[in-house]
Order: structure tokens, then C-alpha cells, then sequence
């Protein structure tokens, strides 16, 4: 019955807007806005259903979201800076495979593609609504670094737009006043009023958080095999306890969406080829409240839990909140437990991965210092060999898409840059 539960649209922007806030607070109000202007320009067309006019806005909300880069980030502010498009097919490729609105990922793709570009490379247009959105990006990034007057004198606009996009800029205010509302800041409340007339099924709201999850993990193979190896080591766990099915996998996506908060942490420390020091470790630690905060408010407060708080102790001397076992269900244990195995299985360029024999006795110290479930370990160990194997297996086909992703982005890099 949960998954036939209907949560407000707004909840999903608002794991967008924590999601995306947590990077760069720039980047979520650039979204907003340019997703308010794609709004009041698709109505004023009247060629789209109020249906498709909020799938449209939803993905123009996190256009961005390739844009995990903190130098890529820099040059979207800057509208003399040619078009980064590294940002664009990366987010594309997560909409495209991840995103229940994958039929739109051309959008995404696109929406640096002006104009001029396609007439200068004398290319067909791949997605009209992608046109239309590089247009209220363009517009965006120069009201906001130069206010909201004279648009259609700027020269950017000229050069890279024809008439036709600015006669329907100029026609939709008239009509809407839509440009005074962003100026002045009032635009949100219309803007998230639009979104609480719409509703997402349960499975909906949790295939955009795994999107934003594996659109962190993606950024490098060590960090996309860690949480591989995190799902797939959860899944076999939870099985030996002999769990239903509905719980082994609700337990698997929880481990999936474990890290969702290192969207947050700076790639220099998430990918530091040795130790961290006590500051850096201090940063990293905050991934596991950045993570919850994501997730609440969405009636997903079990996947939440489950995911977010593999970082408690039994003893209470884990973190982010120090819960004692009293409050730490057995799927959090499993979760919290194949997390550790995942980063002493694991290889970096700094360390090589622990031994069998090493790694059961660092489990069973932990055991025994009170850290983490004893029957969880006993199971694991009793089957080490066995939940490597099938986790391996499990991993392989997830990794695939890690591979199909990166050479498919390649080849597109090299096509439209």
C-alpha cells in the first residue's frame, strides 16, 4: 500500500532544492528562476498541457545538476564564457537513466544549444523545449549580472536568439508580469503553488533522490564502486537474515541512497589520495546529517533512517545524532555494517584492500567494543566468501552502467563540443 501513497510535487522539489542548496545556494535560485520563466513562456504559448508544463519546469528546476564542478559552476554565472557542455551531458545521462522523466533528458542535453549554434553547424534542432530552455538560462544569467531592463538590447541575446524568442518574452510578460516577480523575489510563492497541485507516487519521489544520489557517486569510479558494493553487500545480508522481500529491498535502495549527503563535500576531499586530516574528516562527517536533511519531509522517513544513519554506533559514539542500539533497527545495522566492509574491500590509490583475515577481525573488535551488531557480523562472517561472491555478481551489472554511462558521455563530449 505505501508505494500507492501520493506525495505533493512540492516535496520533490524540496529534496531538489536541499539537494542542490547543499552544493551551491547560486546554482538552486538559478533553477528556480529559469524554470519560472520556462513556466510563464510555455502558458503563454497555450501549446502545452498543464501536465507537460510541470514535467518541463521540473527538469528545468535541475538543469544544472551535472554541474558538480566547482570551477564548472563558476563559468554558468558567466555569460560571455562559451557554454560549458561537460555539466549538460553529464546531467543529461542521469536524467536519461535515472529520472522517471527520461524521455526529456534532450532537454537537459541542450540547453546551451542556441541559436546560433545550430545555425552556424547547419544542424537540425534536437529538442525545441531545450531550445526554448537555453533561452531562459540566457536570460537569467544576464538579468541576474546586469538587473532586469533592456533585454532585448543585450547583446548576447542578439546575437545567439532571433525576434521570435524575444517577441515571446515580451508578450508573456505583458500578459503575466512574470519578470517584476523575479525581480522583486515574489515569483516563488506562485512559482510553488503551481507545484503543490501535483503528485508523485512514493516510488516516484525515491527514483529522483536515487538519481540525485548516483549523480554524486558518479563523479568518480571509486566513489560509484563504494556504493555499489554498499547495495549489493546490504542486499545479501539482509537475505541471510531472512527478511522479506519488500524489506531486503527496501533496505537495498536505503544503501544506494547512503551517501546521498556527499553531495555537499567538496570533490578535493572526496577524492584526497590519502588521509584526511582532523578538519577535512570534520567535513565528511557532515555528510550523514546533509543526507537526512535531503530525505525528511518526504514520507520516506524509513528509507531515510535506514540510509542516513550508518554512521551510529551502538554505544552511541557514532554520529550524526550518537543514537544507542536501542534506537538502531536491524536494517540500519545491516546498512551501517556493509559500509564498512565496502570501504575495507575496497582499493584506492592510497591503500590496498584488507585481507579476509583482517578484515573479520576488525569487524569482530568492533563487535566487541559495542560499535556495531554482532549477529549481523556472525552472518556475514559465516558466509564471507558466499556475500563477496554474489555481491560481486550484483555489482557487475551496476558497474555496467557506471561504464555505459562514462563511454556514452565520451562520445558525446566529443560530438557537440
Amino acid at each position: 500500500m505505501k508505494n500507492k501513497i501520493r506525495i505533493p510535487a512540492y516535496n520533490i522539489i524540496l529534496v531538489i532544492y536541499k539537494a542542490i542548496n547543499s552544493i551551491d545556494e547560486k546554482l538552486l535560485d538559478h533553477g528556480k528562476r529559469v524554470a519560472y520563466i520556462m513556466m510563464n513562456l510555455l502558458k503563454f504559448e497555450k501549446n502545452y498541457t498543464e501536465e507537460e508544463i510541470f514535467e518541463i519546469c521540473t527538469i528545468s528546476i535541475f538543469h544544472d545538476l551535472g554541474a558538480y564542478k566547482v570551477a564548472e559552476r563558476e563559468k554558468l554565472a558567466d555569460v560571455e564564457e562559451n557554454s560549458p557542455f561537460n555539466h549538460a551531458i553529464y546531467g543529461s545521462l542521469f536524467i536519461k537513466y535515472f529520472s522517471p522523466l527520461s524521455d526529456k533528458y534532450k532537454m537537459v542535453l541542450t540547453h546551451h544549444f542556441t541559436e546560433r549554434y545550430y545555425r552556424e553547424r547547419n544542424i537540425d534542432i534536437i529538442s525545441k523545449e531545450g531550445l526554448l530552455l537555453s533561452f531562459a538560462d540566457y536570460v537569467d544569467r544576464i538579468t541576474v549580472k546586469n538587473g532586469y531592463v533592456d533585454i532585448e538590447k543585450n547583446k548576447y541575446i542578439i546575437a545567439n536568439y532571433s525576434n521570435k524568442f524575444l517577441d515571446l518574452l515580451n508578450k508573456a510578460d505583458k500578459e503575466y508580469r512574470f519578470i517584476s516577480k523575479l525581480k522583486d523575489g515574489t515569483y516563488i510563492d506562485e512559482f510553488m503553488e503551481f507545484f503543490k497541485k501535483k503528485t508523485f507516487l512514493r516510488e516516484d519521489v525515491l527514483a529522483y533522490s536515487k538519481m540525485l544520489a548516483y549523480s554524486i557517486d558518479f563523479r568518480s569510479e571509486a566513489t560509484v564502486k563504494h556504493t555499489i558494493a554498499v547495495e549489493a553487500i546490504s542486499y545479501e545480508i539482509a537475505k541471510l537474515c531472512e527478511l522479506d522481500e519488500e524489506t531486503v529491498n527496501k533496505i537495498a535502495l536505503s544503501a544506494t541512497l547512503h551517501d546521498i549527503g556527499k553531495i555537499s563535500i567538496p570533490t578535493e576531499i572526496l577524492e584526497k589520495p590519502g588521509k584526511l586530516t582532523n578538519e577535512e574528516f570534520e567535513i565528511m562527517k557532515s555528510h550523514a546529517k546533509i543526507g537526512y536533511d535531503i530525505l525528511s519531509g518526504l514520507n520516506i522517513d524509513d528509507i531515510r533512517d535506514i540510509a542516513t544513519l550508518h554512521h551510529e554506533k551502538l554505544d552511541g559514539t557514532g554520529y550524526p545524532f550518537g543514537l544507542k542500539e536501542d534506537k538502531l533497527t536491524l536494517e540500519m545495522r545491516i546498512v551501517a555494517v556493509a559500509d564498512i566492509i565496502s570501504a575495507l574491500i575496497g582499493r584506492r590509490s592510497y591503500k590496498e584492500e584488507f585481507k579476509k583475515e583482517e578484515i573479520i577481525k576488525i569487524l569482530n573488535d568492533m563487535v566487541s567494543n559495542k560499535k556495531i551488531d554482532k549477529k549481523v557480523v556472525n552472518l556475514f562472517v559465516e558466509k564471507y566468501d558466499y556475500v563477496i561472491g554474489q555481491a560481486n555478481i550484483r555489482s557487475q551489472e551496476l558497474m555496467q552502467s557506471y561504464i555505459n554511462i562514462k563511454k556514452e558521455y565520451n562520445e558525446m563530449l566529443h560530438r557537440f563540443s
